[in-house]
């Protein structure tokens, strides 16, 4: 076995061999990457190759913890291609994180976190356990928990699929003609979701993105027609804003925002409109990207129980990947992961899953 790591010759190259993989997201397409590069944030990636055939690809980049310092990260990756025999994928995966250690000694990094788009896979755990990772001190984020819809369904089985009063919502809202929602793949809704997004965001309290570097990164998906915003009307006036991104087969819903007004009037409606989309483009499964609790948690104090209450009763299915992984490469990991642990516990959320 002879593992190469190549860095891609092209945009259109890293993404017609990253939607080779079974599982895959926007995070794991170049635009995403860009959008890292013009923050001026530290990243990689690597197209693997054992001799001439590719079997999966990695990359990441640098963050930071206060006190800690350094981190590499591994968005929804490492991947390898589907059937790859047991024996072979384990000796990818040692190289794989032979060459992730590399890196993150080469930058100072304290940890390495990995969060393949794997559901669950043995030979991954068993060479996690080879390099002493740690599962990490995180709730379910960026979508390791999420909702998937099956596109290919006709739209009348899956408005079938939403439980009784999603239903009705739905059927009101299109009934009645007083909400309507519009498609847009262009930046005119720019300045409407930056002022949604910002209200929202100060109503929650949350801290995420600015939207000023979310349209940065919007840009990016603009230019590979990725970007579509769907906008919910109220009596012609602007009241709700989705952003959602196509990659592949799959519809992510990224972002939102909306006039504080109109708080959930009109979710129902803009996640049917959503599918009817997804069926027009002839996208396989739209995913609603997170926000989702663990099978095992009753959740009620969990800031995502309404989030997530509202996402199952759409339909749907919901899937989890496996728990993120540490990666260790200094000794006061020991101390970090406490810490973290009580950090997040201490918002409600949960890192057990």
């Amino acid at each position: 076995m002879n593992i190469r790591f190549l860095e891609p010759k092209s945009a259109d190259e890293w993404d017609r061999y990253v939607l080779q993989l079974e599982n895959y997201s926007f995070v794991l397409s170049d635009a995403k990457f860009r959008s890292w590069q013009d923050c001026n944030v530290k990243s990689f990636r690597y197209l693997i190759f054992n001799n001439d055939q590719f079997v999966g690809i990695v990359g990441g980049r640098i963050d930071k913890v206060k006190i800690f310092g350094n981190y590499l990260e591994c968005k929804h990756n490492p991947m390898l291609i589907p059937n790859i025999d047991d024996e072979s994928k384990v000796e990818i995966l040692r190289e794989v994180f032979k060459k992730l250690q590399e890196i993150g000694y080469s930058n100072n990094c304290f940890l390495i976190r990995l969060s393949p788009l794997i559901e669950y896979d043995e030979i991954y755990d068993k060479v996690y356990l080879e390099f002493g990772a740690k599962e990490s001190p995180v709730q379910p984020q960026d979508a390791l928990i999420s909702q998937y819809f099956d596109t290919t369904k006709d739209i009348k089985e899956l408005h079938s699929e939403m439980n009784k009063s999603s239903r009705s919502n739905v059927n009101k809202l299109l009934k009645d003609g007083e909400y309507t929602v519009k498609v847009f793949t262009d930046d005119f809704v720019f300045p409407i979701f930056k002022d949604f997004y910002t209200q929202t965001k100060q109503y929650k309290g949350y801290r995420g993105k600015g939207a000023d570097n979310l349209l940065k990164e919007f840009k990016e998906y603009l230019k590979r027609d990725m970007l579509y915003f769907l906008v919910a009307y109220y009596k012609e006036e602007p009241v709700t804003v989705w952003q959602m991104i196509r990659f592949g087969k799959y519809m992510h819903h990224y972002q939102a925002g909306s006039d504080l007004k109109f708080q959930e009037k009109c979710t129902r409606l803009l996640f049917y409109k959503a599918l009817e989309l997804c069926k027009e483009i002839g996208v396989e499964t739209l995913d609603l990207f997170g926000g989702m609790l663990p099978e095992d948690i009753d959740g009620e104090n969990n800031p995502w129980k309404g989030v997530n209450d509202f996402k199952m009763s759409l339909g749907g299915r919901k899937v989890t990947y496996m728990h993120p992984r540490d990666i260790p490469l200094k000794r006061y990991y020991s101390i970090y992961l406490p810490y973290a642990r009580f950090r997040v516990e201490r918002k409600g959320h949960t890192v057990d899953w």
